[in-house]
């Protein structure tokens, strides 16, 4: 199953090719969950602070996704 994914900030580093800000490419995964793509893309879990699935923020790792769906990662916001 294909996804689109973005990812923000310094998760970036963990696409697998580089892309510009706010750019989706396509992922495929076997296991259809948003842990499937972080496991896939060696993300930590904690680094995954906010998750997005076709604009709705979701908080479910396990949340099942569909073919084509839009997949948004932020990591933690810092700054000071």
């Amino acid at each position: 199953m294909k996804v689109q994914v973005k990812l923000y900030a310094t998760l970036r580093d963990y696409a697998p090719r580089k892309c510009g800000i706010g750019e989706a490419f396509l992922f495929e995964v076997k296991d259809n969950t948003v842990r499937a793509i972080l496991e896939k893309l060696s993300i930590p879990e904690e680094y995954a602070r906010i998750v997005m699935v076709n604009g709705s923020r979701i908080s479910d790792y396990s949340y099942k996704l569909d073919e084509n769906d839009l997949v948004v990662i932020f990591p933690p916001i810092g700054g000071g």
